[in-house]
Protein backbone atom coordinates (compact mmCIF):
# COMPACT_ATOMS: atom_id res chain seq x y z
CA UNK A 1 0.00 0.00 0.00
CA UNK A 2 1.23 3.35 -0.61
CA UNK A 3 2.15 6.30 1.92
CA UNK A 4 -0.19 8.55 0.81
CA UNK A 5 -3.27 5.30 1.14
CA UNK A 6 -2.07 4.78 4.69
CA UNK A 7 -1.68 8.77 5.25
CA UNK A 8 -5.26 9.29 4.43
CA UNK A 9 -6.90 7.75 7.61
CA UNK A 10 -4.89 9.81 9.87
CA UNK A 11 -5.75 13.23 8.47
CA UNK A 12 -7.93 15.94 7.64
CA UNK A 13 -8.45 17.88 3.45
CA UNK A 14 -6.30 20.84 3.71
CA UNK A 15 -5.36 22.96 0.07
CA UNK A 16 -3.05 26.27 0.25
CA UNK A 17 -2.56 27.62 -3.61
CA UNK A 18 -0.19 30.03 -3.47
CA UNK A 19 2.20 31.22 -6.65
CA UNK A 20 3.40 34.75 -8.23
CA UNK A 21 0.83 37.15 -9.74
CA UNK A 22 0.74 37.62 -13.15
CA UNK A 23 0.51 33.60 -14.23
CA UNK A 24 -2.20 32.11 -15.13
CA UNK A 25 -3.55 28.56 -15.01
CA UNK A 26 -3.69 25.95 -17.38
CA UNK A 27 -4.67 23.28 -15.57
CA UNK A 28 -4.56 22.02 -11.97
CA UNK A 29 -4.96 18.36 -10.39
CA UNK A 30 -4.49 16.24 -7.45
CA UNK A 31 -1.18 14.00 -7.12
CA UNK A 32 -2.41 12.80 -3.76
CA UNK A 33 -5.64 13.97 -2.68
CA UNK A 34 -5.83 15.65 -0.10
CA UNK A 35 -2.26 16.45 0.67
CA UNK A 36 -0.47 17.27 -2.77
CA UNK A 37 -1.64 19.20 -6.22
CA UNK A 38 0.06 20.32 -8.91
CA UNK A 39 -0.41 23.40 -10.91
CA UNK A 40 0.46 23.87 -14.54
CA UNK A 41 1.09 27.95 -14.56
CA UNK A 42 1.51 29.99 -18.10
CA UNK A 43 4.00 33.02 -17.69
CA UNK A 44 3.25 35.41 -20.26
CA UNK A 45 6.32 37.57 -19.68
CA UNK A 46 8.75 34.52 -20.69
CA UNK A 47 6.18 33.05 -22.55
CA UNK A 48 6.56 29.69 -20.90
CA UNK A 49 5.04 26.84 -18.54
CA UNK A 50 5.63 26.24 -15.12
CA UNK A 51 5.15 23.10 -13.19
CA UNK A 52 4.27 24.22 -9.27
CA UNK A 53 4.48 21.49 -6.63
CA UNK A 54 1.30 22.68 -3.42
CA UNK A 55 2.11 21.47 -0.65
CA UNK A 56 0.22 22.35 3.29
CA UNK A 57 1.39 25.89 4.01
CA UNK A 58 3.34 26.03 6.99
CA UNK A 59 4.99 29.00 8.44
CA UNK A 60 8.28 30.10 10.14
CA UNK A 61 7.90 29.08 13.92
CA UNK A 62 5.78 25.91 12.03
CA UNK A 63 8.13 24.68 9.96
CA UNK A 64 11.29 25.16 12.79
CA UNK A 65 9.36 22.94 15.18
CA UNK A 66 8.44 20.37 12.33
CA UNK A 67 12.38 20.06 11.62
CA UNK A 68 13.16 19.91 15.65
CA UNK A 69 10.43 16.88 15.33
CA UNK A 70 11.71 15.03 13.18
CA UNK A 71 15.17 15.39 13.84
CA UNK A 72 14.09 13.87 17.33
CA UNK A 73 12.37 11.32 15.59
CA UNK A 74 15.43 9.97 13.42
CA UNK A 75 17.14 9.91 16.57
CA UNK A 76 14.77 7.29 18.56
CA UNK A 77 13.04 5.90 15.34
CA UNK A 78 14.34 2.57 13.52
CA UNK A 79 11.88 1.83 10.12
CA UNK A 80 14.37 0.38 7.85
CA UNK A 81 13.17 -3.49 8.59
CA UNK A 82 11.89 -4.13 5.84
CA UNK A 83 10.02 -7.10 6.91
CA UNK A 84 7.36 -4.54 8.24
CA UNK A 85 4.24 -3.45 6.27
CA UNK A 86 3.79 -0.04 5.38
CA UNK A 87 0.98 0.10 7.24
CA UNK A 88 2.63 -0.83 10.66
CA UNK A 89 5.64 1.86 10.06
CA UNK A 90 3.22 4.26 9.88
CA UNK A 91 1.53 3.10 12.98
CA UNK A 92 5.14 3.05 14.80
CA UNK A 93 5.62 6.94 13.13
CA UNK A 94 2.12 8.20 14.86
CA UNK A 95 2.94 6.73 18.44
CA UNK A 96 6.60 8.16 18.17
CA UNK A 97 5.05 11.49 16.98
CA UNK A 98 2.53 11.65 19.95
CA UNK A 99 5.35 10.72 22.63
CA UNK A 100 7.91 13.29 21.16
CA UNK A 101 5.10 15.99 21.26
CA UNK A 102 4.30 14.73 24.94
CA UNK A 103 8.33 15.63 25.52
CA UNK A 104 8.12 18.84 24.36
CA UNK A 105 4.73 19.97 25.82
CA UNK A 106 3.27 20.70 22.66
CA UNK A 107 -0.49 20.66 21.72
CA UNK A 108 -1.17 20.86 18.20
CA UNK A 109 -4.19 22.14 16.33
CA UNK A 110 -5.73 19.38 14.31
CA UNK A 111 -5.20 20.98 11.40
CA UNK A 112 -1.49 21.27 12.01
CA UNK A 113 -1.38 17.73 13.10
CA UNK A 114 -2.55 16.97 9.65
CA UNK A 115 0.07 18.92 7.90
CA UNK A 116 3.16 17.70 9.97
CA UNK A 117 2.07 14.09 9.26
CA UNK A 118 1.81 14.92 5.73
CA UNK A 119 5.50 16.31 5.65
CA UNK A 120 6.63 12.79 8.08
CA UNK A 121 5.40 10.55 5.48
CA UNK A 122 6.65 12.34 2.99
CA UNK A 123 9.93 12.52 4.44
CA UNK A 124 9.69 9.18 5.91
CA UNK A 125 8.28 6.36 3.64
CA UNK A 126 8.71 8.86 0.46
CA UNK A 127 11.38 10.97 -1.34
CA UNK A 128 11.63 13.82 0.80
CA UNK A 129 11.04 17.24 -1.79
CA UNK A 130 10.65 15.38 -4.99
CA UNK A 131 8.14 13.17 -3.01
CA UNK A 132 5.04 14.64 -5.18
CA UNK A 133 7.34 14.58 -8.26
CA UNK A 134 7.87 10.58 -8.11
CA UNK A 135 4.43 10.15 -7.52
CA UNK A 136 2.72 12.80 -10.46
CA UNK A 137 1.59 10.03 -13.09
CA UNK A 138 1.91 12.77 -16.33
CA UNK A 139 5.73 13.15 -15.40
CA UNK A 140 8.39 10.70 -17.52
CA UNK A 141 11.84 12.17 -16.19
CA UNK A 142 13.12 14.06 -12.58
CA UNK A 143 16.30 16.19 -13.48
CA UNK A 144 18.07 17.66 -10.71
CA UNK A 145 21.09 19.98 -12.24
CA UNK A 146 22.55 21.31 -9.37
CA UNK A 147 22.50 23.35 -5.96
CA UNK A 148 20.11 25.69 -5.59
CA UNK A 149 18.53 25.38 -8.92
CA UNK A 150 15.43 24.61 -10.00
CA UNK A 151 14.34 20.77 -10.75
CA UNK A 152 12.98 19.99 -13.80
CA UNK A 153 10.44 17.73 -15.50
CA UNK A 154 9.32 15.74 -18.37
CA UNK A 155 5.65 15.78 -18.18
CA UNK A 156 3.59 13.90 -20.92
CA UNK A 157 1.07 16.51 -21.76
CA UNK A 158 3.36 19.87 -21.93
CA UNK A 159 7.13 18.71 -22.34
CA UNK A 160 10.12 19.80 -20.46
CA UNK A 161 8.47 22.07 -17.45
CA UNK A 162 10.43 24.04 -14.83
CA UNK A 163 9.15 23.47 -11.28
CA UNK A 164 9.15 25.82 -7.84
CA UNK A 165 11.15 23.26 -6.71
CA UNK A 166 14.74 23.72 -5.54
CA UNK A 167 17.15 21.94 -3.23
CA UNK A 168 20.00 23.72 -1.14
CA UNK A 169 23.20 21.64 -0.97
CA UNK A 170 22.75 19.91 2.36
CA UNK A 171 19.04 18.64 1.08
CA UNK A 172 20.27 17.72 -2.18
CA UNK A 173 23.62 15.83 -1.00
CA UNK A 174 21.32 13.84 1.31
CA UNK A 175 18.56 13.14 -1.34
CA UNK A 176 21.07 11.61 -3.52
CA UNK A 177 22.76 9.70 -0.48
CA UNK A 178 18.93 8.34 0.27
CA UNK A 179 18.34 7.63 -3.57
CA UNK A 180 21.51 5.54 -3.54
CA UNK A 181 20.32 3.41 -0.55
CA UNK A 182 16.73 2.84 -1.84
CA UNK A 183 18.67 1.25 -4.73
CA UNK A 184 20.90 -0.48 -2.51
CA UNK A 185 24.10 1.31 -4.16
CA UNK A 186 26.91 3.18 -2.73
CA UNK A 187 27.85 6.59 -3.42
CA UNK A 188 30.83 8.50 -1.73
CA UNK A 189 33.60 11.47 -3.47
CA UNK A 190 35.64 7.94 -4.34
CA UNK A 191 32.92 6.72 -6.53
CA UNK A 192 30.44 9.76 -6.99
CA UNK A 193 28.86 8.38 -10.21
CA UNK A 194 25.75 5.52 -9.81
CA UNK A 195 23.59 4.38 -12.23
CA UNK A 196 20.64 2.03 -10.48
CA UNK A 197 17.41 0.96 -10.27
CA UNK A 198 14.78 2.07 -8.01
CA UNK A 199 12.31 0.05 -6.32
CA UNK A 200 9.57 0.61 -8.68
CA UNK A 201 11.71 -0.14 -11.74
CA UNK A 202 12.07 4.10 -12.07
CA UNK A 203 15.84 4.53 -13.46
CA UNK A 204 17.99 6.25 -11.27
CA UNK A 205 21.71 8.60 -12.74
CA UNK A 206 22.76 10.61 -9.78
CA UNK A 207 26.19 12.28 -9.14
CA UNK A 208 27.29 13.40 -6.00
CA UNK A 209 29.32 16.24 -4.77
CA UNK A 210 31.06 18.74 -7.10
CA UNK A 211 34.03 16.24 -7.89
CA UNK A 212 32.95 15.65 -11.21
CA UNK A 213 29.78 18.10 -11.51
CA UNK A 214 30.94 21.92 -10.65
CA UNK A 215 27.10 23.32 -10.04
CA UNK A 216 27.36 20.01 -6.93
CA UNK A 217 25.02 16.91 -6.76
CA UNK A 218 22.51 16.24 -9.00
CA UNK A 219 20.42 13.28 -10.19
CA UNK A 220 18.07 11.81 -13.33
CA UNK A 221 14.91 9.86 -12.27
CA UNK A 222 13.19 7.98 -15.58
CA UNK A 223 10.17 6.77 -14.11
CA UNK A 224 9.03 3.08 -15.12
CA UNK A 225 5.25 3.28 -15.57
CA UNK A 226 3.57 0.26 -13.59
CA UNK A 227 1.07 -0.15 -16.34
CA UNK A 228 2.55 -0.26 -19.33
CA UNK A 229 0.51 1.14 -22.62
CA UNK A 230 -0.86 -1.69 -24.87
CA UNK A 231 -0.84 -1.89 -28.71
CA UNK A 232 -5.07 -0.78 -27.60
CA UNK A 233 -3.91 2.58 -25.72
CA UNK A 234 -1.16 3.36 -28.61
CA UNK A 235 -4.25 3.23 -31.33
CA UNK A 236 -6.37 5.15 -29.21
CA UNK A 237 -3.57 7.67 -28.86
CA UNK A 238 -3.11 7.42 -32.83
CA UNK A 239 0.75 6.36 -32.28
CA UNK A 240 -0.12 3.52 -34.49
CA UNK A 241 -3.15 2.74 -36.74
CA UNK A 242 -5.24 -0.58 -35.99
CA UNK A 243 -4.19 -2.08 -39.66
CA UNK A 244 -0.62 -1.30 -38.49
CA UNK A 245 -1.19 -2.92 -35.29
CA UNK A 246 -2.93 -6.01 -36.72
CA UNK A 247 0.19 -5.95 -39.16
CA UNK A 248 2.82 -5.95 -36.31
CA UNK A 249 0.68 -8.89 -34.50
CA UNK A 250 1.39 -11.43 -37.66
CA UNK A 251 5.02 -10.08 -37.46
CA UNK A 252 5.80 -11.12 -33.96
CA UNK A 253 3.83 -14.38 -34.47
CA UNK A 254 5.69 -15.22 -37.43
CA UNK A 255 8.71 -14.52 -35.94
CA UNK A 256 9.78 -11.85 -38.29
CA UNK A 257 12.72 -9.95 -36.40
CA UNK A 258 12.28 -6.15 -36.01
CA UNK A 259 13.67 -3.01 -34.13
CA UNK A 260 11.98 0.29 -33.01
CA UNK A 261 13.96 3.27 -33.66
CA UNK A 262 13.87 7.09 -33.05
CA UNK A 263 15.31 10.20 -30.70
CA UNK A 264 15.27 10.72 -27.82
CA UNK A 265 11.42 10.48 -25.85
CA UNK A 266 9.89 9.49 -29.00
CA UNK A 267 8.70 6.19 -26.82
CA UNK A 268 10.57 3.62 -28.42
CA UNK A 269 11.09 1.18 -25.79
CA UNK A 270 7.53 1.97 -24.63
CA UNK A 271 5.88 0.91 -28.56
CA UNK A 272 8.43 -2.26 -28.19
CA UNK A 273 6.54 -2.97 -24.88
CA UNK A 274 2.86 -3.08 -26.42
CA UNK A 275 4.07 -4.78 -29.33
CA UNK A 276 5.55 -7.55 -27.69
CA UNK A 277 2.28 -8.34 -25.95
CA UNK A 278 1.57 -10.17 -29.41
CA UNK A 279 4.20 -13.36 -28.78
CA UNK A 280 1.99 -16.26 -28.77
CA UNK A 281 1.14 -17.54 -25.10
CA UNK A 282 4.10 -20.71 -24.51
CA UNK A 283 6.81 -19.40 -26.72
CA UNK A 284 10.02 -18.81 -24.95
CA UNK A 285 11.05 -15.55 -24.17
CA UNK A 286 15.18 -13.91 -22.75
CA UNK A 287 14.75 -10.18 -22.50
CA UNK A 288 18.15 -8.53 -21.99
CA UNK A 289 18.06 -4.78 -20.17
CA UNK A 290 20.67 -2.56 -18.68
CA UNK A 291 17.49 -1.13 -16.50
CA UNK A 292 13.90 -3.10 -15.88
CA UNK A 293 11.82 -1.61 -18.61
CA UNK A 294 10.10 -4.31 -20.42
CA UNK A 295 6.97 -5.61 -18.78
CA UNK A 296 5.28 -8.60 -20.35
CA UNK A 297 2.50 -10.37 -18.67
CA UNK A 298 3.79 -13.66 -20.13
CA UNK A 299 4.68 -16.79 -17.82
CA UNK A 300 7.97 -18.41 -20.21
CA UNK A 301 9.85 -15.10 -19.72
CA UNK A 302 13.70 -15.00 -18.50
CA UNK A 303 13.95 -11.00 -17.82
CA UNK A 304 17.85 -10.46 -17.36
CA UNK A 305 19.24 -7.07 -16.11
CA UNK A 306 23.07 -6.34 -16.54
CA UNK A 307 25.46 -5.93 -13.55
CA UNK A 308 28.10 -2.84 -13.20
CA UNK A 309 31.68 -4.05 -11.65
CA UNK A 310 32.00 -2.32 -8.57
CA UNK A 311 33.32 -4.86 -5.88
CA UNK A 312 32.55 -7.46 -8.06
CA UNK A 313 32.37 -8.86 -11.91
CA UNK A 314 30.53 -7.14 -14.48
CA UNK A 315 27.94 -8.64 -16.46
CA UNK A 316 27.09 -6.39 -19.73
CA UNK A 317 24.61 -6.90 -22.30
CA UNK A 318 27.31 -9.35 -24.36
CA UNK A 319 27.69 -11.42 -21.75
CA UNK A 320 23.84 -12.09 -21.08
CA UNK A 321 23.61 -11.96 -24.99
CA UNK A 322 25.82 -15.09 -25.17
CA UNK A 323 24.37 -16.84 -22.03
CA UNK A 324 20.41 -16.71 -23.49
CA UNK A 325 21.61 -18.35 -26.84
CA UNK A 326 22.46 -21.02 -24.81
CA UNK A 327 18.75 -21.26 -23.01
CA UNK A 328 16.93 -22.03 -26.47
CA UNK A 329 14.77 -18.85 -26.65
CA UNK A 330 12.27 -18.29 -29.68
CA UNK A 331 12.33 -14.67 -29.40
CA UNK A 332 14.94 -12.24 -27.24
CA UNK A 333 14.34 -8.84 -26.76
CA UNK A 334 17.03 -6.30 -26.06
CA UNK A 335 16.07 -3.31 -24.51
CA UNK A 336 18.44 -1.07 -26.47
CA UNK A 337 21.41 -1.86 -29.05
CA UNK A 338 24.42 0.05 -28.33
CA UNK A 339 27.91 -2.12 -28.54
CA UNK A 340 29.57 -5.40 -29.80
CA UNK A 341 26.21 -7.00 -28.50
CA UNK A 342 24.29 -5.64 -31.92
CA UNK A 343 26.33 -8.41 -33.67
CA UNK A 344 25.57 -10.88 -31.43
CA UNK A 345 21.90 -10.34 -31.98
CA UNK A 346 22.19 -10.57 -35.63
CA UNK A 347 24.26 -13.43 -35.72
CA UNK A 348 20.90 -14.71 -33.31
CA UNK A 349 18.50 -13.57 -36.09
CA UNK A 350 20.38 -15.22 -38.99
CA UNK A 351 19.79 -18.68 -37.23
CA UNK A 352 15.95 -18.51 -36.59
CA UNK A 353 15.66 -16.36 -33.17
CA UNK A 354 13.11 -13.64 -33.41
CA UNK A 355 14.95 -10.63 -32.33
CA UNK A 356 13.54 -7.13 -31.23
CA UNK A 357 15.00 -4.01 -29.97
CA UNK A 358 15.39 -0.10 -30.33
CA UNK A 359 17.73 2.06 -31.22
CA UNK A 360 18.55 5.52 -31.17
CA UNK A 361 18.72 6.56 -35.03
CA UNK A 362 16.10 9.29 -37.17
CA UNK A 363 15.18 7.12 -39.99
CA UNK A 364 16.53 3.95 -42.17
CA UNK A 365 19.52 5.46 -43.42
CA UNK A 366 20.71 6.61 -39.86
CA UNK A 367 20.14 2.89 -38.63
CA UNK A 368 22.22 1.42 -41.59
CA UNK A 369 25.02 3.79 -40.73
CA UNK A 370 24.80 3.30 -36.63
CA UNK A 371 24.95 -0.36 -37.41
CA UNK A 372 27.68 -0.42 -39.39
CA UNK A 373 29.84 1.98 -37.58
CA UNK A 374 31.56 1.73 -34.18
CA UNK A 375 31.30 0.40 -32.01
CA UNK A 376 28.46 -1.91 -33.32
CA UNK A 377 29.96 -3.34 -36.25
CA UNK A 378 27.65 -5.26 -37.86
CA UNK A 379 28.10 -6.71 -41.07
CA UNK A 380 26.28 -5.22 -44.47
CA UNK A 381 25.95 -9.10 -45.32
CA UNK A 382 23.74 -9.62 -41.47
CA UNK A 383 21.71 -6.65 -41.97
CA UNK A 384 18.95 -8.62 -44.71
CA UNK A 385 18.37 -11.03 -41.38
CA UNK A 386 16.68 -8.01 -39.92
CA UNK A 387 12.93 -7.85 -41.63
CA UNK A 388 10.99 -4.58 -40.05
CA UNK A 389 12.38 -1.17 -38.78
CA UNK A 390 10.04 1.12 -37.08
CA UNK A 391 11.06 4.69 -36.96
CA UNK A 392 9.05 6.58 -34.40
CA UNK A 393 9.49 10.30 -33.71
CA UNK A 394 8.21 13.09 -31.50
CA UNK A 395 5.21 15.62 -32.59
CA UNK A 396 4.96 19.26 -31.30
CA UNK A 397 1.92 20.46 -32.11
CA UNK A 398 1.79 23.85 -30.20
CA UNK A 399 1.45 23.37 -26.75
CA UNK A 400 0.82 19.34 -26.79
CA UNK A 401 3.49 17.06 -27.47
CA UNK A 402 2.63 13.28 -29.43
CA UNK A 403 3.98 10.13 -30.38
CA UNK A 404 3.70 9.16 -33.38
CA UNK A 405 4.87 5.28 -35.90
CA UNK A 406 6.57 7.90 -38.34
CA UNK A 407 7.11 4.99 -41.10
CA UNK A 408 7.66 1.42 -41.13
CA UNK A 409 10.37 -0.15 -43.01
CA UNK A 410 11.08 -3.07 -44.30
CA UNK A 411 13.86 -5.07 -45.43
CA UNK A 412 14.39 -7.08 -48.38
CA UNK A 413 17.49 -7.79 -48.73
CA UNK A 414 21.07 -7.08 -50.67
CA UNK A 415 21.47 -5.85 -54.12
CA UNK A 416 23.57 -8.49 -55.55
CA UNK A 417 25.25 -5.94 -58.07
CA UNK A 418 25.69 -2.67 -55.62
CA UNK A 419 25.66 -4.49 -52.46
CA UNK A 420 22.75 -1.76 -50.94
CA UNK A 421 19.96 -2.43 -48.30
CA UNK A 422 16.92 -3.41 -50.51
CA UNK A 423 14.45 -1.71 -48.22
CA UNK A 424 10.17 -1.17 -48.49
CA UNK A 425 8.76 1.63 -47.05
CA UNK A 426 5.25 -0.22 -46.09
CA UNK A 427 3.57 2.53 -44.18
CA UNK A 428 4.32 6.19 -43.15
CA UNK A 429 2.69 8.79 -41.18
CA UNK A 430 0.92 11.89 -42.95
CA UNK A 431 1.56 14.98 -40.36
CA UNK A 432 -1.13 17.23 -41.95
CA UNK A 433 -4.24 14.33 -41.53
CA UNK A 434 -2.21 13.12 -38.83
CA UNK A 435 -3.13 9.65 -39.64
CA UNK A 436 -0.83 6.66 -41.29
CA UNK A 437 -1.11 5.81 -45.14
CA UNK A 438 -0.41 2.54 -46.47
CA UNK A 439 2.46 3.42 -49.54
CA UNK A 440 2.88 0.40 -50.51
CA UNK A 441 2.43 -3.46 -50.69
CA UNK A 442 3.62 -4.88 -47.70
CA UNK A 443 6.54 -7.50 -48.96
CA UNK A 444 6.74 -9.34 -46.11
CA UNK A 445 3.00 -10.64 -46.07
CA UNK A 446 4.55 -13.35 -48.20
CA UNK A 447 6.95 -14.50 -45.58
CA UNK A 448 4.38 -15.04 -43.09
CA UNK A 449 2.07 -16.88 -45.35
CA UNK A 450 4.94 -19.61 -46.07
CA UNK A 451 5.54 -19.46 -41.98
CA UNK A 452 1.50 -19.88 -41.73
CA UNK A 453 1.98 -22.51 -44.65
CA UNK A 454 -1.23 -20.04 -46.40
CA UNK A 455 -1.90 -17.92 -49.39
CA UNK A 456 -1.42 -14.14 -49.46
CA UNK A 457 -4.70 -14.04 -49.68
CA UNK A 458 -5.58 -15.53 -47.15
CA UNK A 459 -3.06 -13.67 -44.50
CA UNK A 460 -4.80 -10.95 -45.79
CA UNK A 461 -7.83 -11.61 -44.51
CA UNK A 462 -6.13 -12.70 -41.09
CA UNK A 463 -5.16 -9.39 -41.07
CA UNK A 464 -8.58 -7.64 -41.73
CA UNK A 465 -9.79 -9.83 -39.09
CA UNK A 466 -6.85 -8.73 -36.01
CA UNK A 467 -7.16 -4.97 -37.27
CA UNK A 468 -11.30 -5.69 -36.35
CA UNK A 469 -10.51 -7.24 -33.45
CA UNK A 470 -8.29 -4.75 -32.14
CA UNK A 471 -10.90 -1.88 -32.93
CA UNK A 472 -13.46 -3.92 -30.70
CA UNK A 473 -11.08 -3.78 -27.85
CA UNK A 474 -10.49 -0.06 -28.72
CA UNK A 475 -14.00 0.48 -28.81
CA UNK A 476 -14.74 -1.05 -25.67
CA UNK A 477 -11.48 0.93 -23.94
CA UNK A 478 -9.59 -2.15 -22.84
CA UNK A 479 -6.50 -0.83 -21.48
CA UNK A 480 -4.69 -2.97 -18.79
CA UNK A 481 -2.26 -5.17 -20.39
CA UNK A 482 -2.90 -8.32 -18.45
CA UNK A 483 -6.63 -7.94 -19.93
CA UNK A 484 -5.42 -6.99 -23.25
CA UNK A 485 -2.86 -10.21 -22.92
CA UNK A 486 -5.19 -12.50 -21.61
CA UNK A 487 -7.81 -11.61 -24.84
CA UNK A 488 -4.74 -11.98 -27.17
CA UNK A 489 -3.93 -15.32 -25.62
CA UNK A 490 -7.53 -16.71 -25.89
CA UNK A 491 -7.35 -15.64 -29.63
CA UNK A 492 -4.29 -17.88 -30.23
CA UNK A 493 -5.99 -20.90 -29.32
CA UNK A 494 -9.94 -20.29 -30.30
CA UNK A 495 -10.00 -16.90 -31.67
CA UNK A 496 -13.81 -17.54 -32.73
CA UNK A 497 -14.54 -17.76 -29.14
CA UNK A 498 -12.19 -14.58 -28.44
CA UNK A 499 -13.70 -12.58 -31.01
CA UNK A 500 -17.28 -13.35 -29.93
CA UNK A 501 -16.02 -11.86 -26.51
CA UNK A 502 -15.54 -8.68 -27.44
CA UNK A 503 -18.19 -8.38 -30.07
Amino acid sequence: MHHYEVLKKYVKKFYELSFKEKLEVVTDYWIAEPFVKAVIAHEPENLRNLYFVIEPGLSLEESKLLSLIASDLLKTLSLKDSLLKIEEKAEILISSLKNVLKEFAVELSDELYSKYLYYLFRDFFGYGAIDPLINDKYIEDVSCNGYDVPIFVYHSKFGNLQTNIRLSKEILDRTVLRLAQICGKHINLANPIIDATLPDGSRLQATYSTTVTPRGSNFTIRKFKVDPLTPIDLILNKTMSSILAAYLWLCVESKLSAIVVGETASGKTTTLNAILMFLPPNAKVVSIEDTREITLYHENWVASVTRTGVGEAEIDMYDLLKTSLRQRPEYIVVGEIRGIEAQTLFQAMSTGHACYSTLHAGDINQVVYRLESEPLRVPRGMLQFLDVVIVQTMWVKGQSRFRRVKEVNEILGIDPVNKNLLVNQFMKWDPRKDEHIEVSLSKKIEKIANYYGASTEEVHAELEIRKKFLEFLAKKGLRDYKSFTALVHKYYVDPEAALKSVM
